[in-house]
């Protein structure tokens, strides 16, 4: 029999694995019966503090001085209704705790609670049966599942799965400061962390207006400060005059400009002036569903733009304006296709 004596942080002695002897649990209880505090017995013998609590509220419990045997619960086991009750929970709710579940399981009167399963027996089955990972929540509003949305949401997707997709272009607006270009991730030894000076704060603000195709970039402005109804207008009284390198327009008779649900879109008289100003040209305006960026591709070319400006930190942050035009001449043809084809306008 090897002994492992050690010394705990009051130093006194134990053999690492095993109780301490009976005479010291019989001692700490003639100490509390006397009146003496946990603290002070804890001193007088050397031992933990916790240790001193286990005895006596074994003792409450059992009425004996002697160290009450270990009970081994039974392993666990999920009944096929239990089964079904996690699967259907951690479908409907995938942040839902184990010990929800295990709740659940109870008033559900799935199991009996004498037989319901320990934590560490759902989380095994999470893992190994049900193939299940941690994974960041991502976030669906409540009110993007109305009846009146899902209405609209079939009634733009009717729209546009009429359209050409060479006539439509894609609008929208996103926000740039000095801060954008601060790097999150870098490099250092193990057990150290990294540090790098950065620009903390910054009052410098610019807004990327983009217009965008499947050809790329139609027209892009970049206006200092926040973006309003009257800089949309500005935008779009620009572009409907722009024409292309082989001398057509960008904004041709029969297309159409989609956009978000942006409050100051549908602000006082922006929506009507806007309207009337595309319908001069034969243009149509059609507003994308609420809660959906996904199906706006002006979403990827934001992130592709913000992907270059971390690229070259010293240009983005010395001359902004000029790094965001750089990077939106980067946004290829092939990236466009790739971006209509992933919000599902191309197959």
């Amino acid at each position: 029999m090897s002994v492992q004596l050690r010394i705990n942080h009051a130093g006194g002695l134990y053999d690492n694995g095993r109780s301490l002897p009976q005479f010291i649990r019989e001692r700490v209880l003639d100490l509390h019966h006397e009146g003496v505090s946990q603290r002070g017995i804890a001193q007088e013998l050397s031992t933990s503090r916790h240790f001193v609590q286990n005895v006596i509220r074994d003792y409450d419990t059992t009425n004996a001085s002697c160290q009450p045997a270990k009970s081994h619960k039974g392993h666990s086991v999920l009944t096929p209704n239990a089964i079904e009750c996690i699967e259907s929970e951690k479908l409907c709710k995938p942040s839902v705790y184990c010990t929800e579940l295990q709740n659940r399981l109870v008033l559900d009167g799935v199991v009996h609670p004498a037989d319901l399963p320990h934590v560490s027996t759902i989380s095994y089955f999470l893992r190994k049966e049900l193939l299940m990972t941690k994974k960041k929540i991502h976030s669906v509003p409540s009110e993007s599942k109305t009846r009146a949305l899902e209405e609209y949401s079939s009634f733009y997707l009717d729209q546009v799965s009429d359209l050409n997709v060479s006539s439509i272009h894609f609008f929208d607006e996103a926000s740039v400061t000095k801060t954008t270009m601060n790097r999150r991730y870098g490099n250092a030894t193990i057990g150290t962390p990294a540090y790098e000076i950065q620009r903390s704060a910054s009052n410098a603000n610019f807004t990327i207006n983009l217009m965008h195709s499947c050809l790329g970039v139609d027209y892009v402005s970049v206006i200092e400060g926040a973006s309003n109804g009257n800089e949309l207008l500005l935008f779009f009284e620009e572009a409907v005059g722009i024409t292309r390198r082989d001398g057509s327009v960008i904004l041709e008779r029969g297309d159409t400009v989609i956009m978000d649900n942006c409050p100051f879109h549908h602000g006082r008289f922006t929506e009507m002036a806007l309207r009337n100003m595309l319908a001069e040209y034969g243009v149509n305006l059609l507003f994308q569903p609420a809660y959906s960026p996904h199906l706006n591709t002006c979403e990827f070319c934001f992130h592709q733009i913000k992907a270059f400006l971390n690229r070259n930190q010293m240009l983005a942050e010395n001359e902004t304006e000029i790094a965001i035009y750089e990077a939106c001449s980067r946004i290829s043809p092939q990236n466009s296709v790739s971006y209509f084809r992933h919000c599902g306008y191309l197959i």
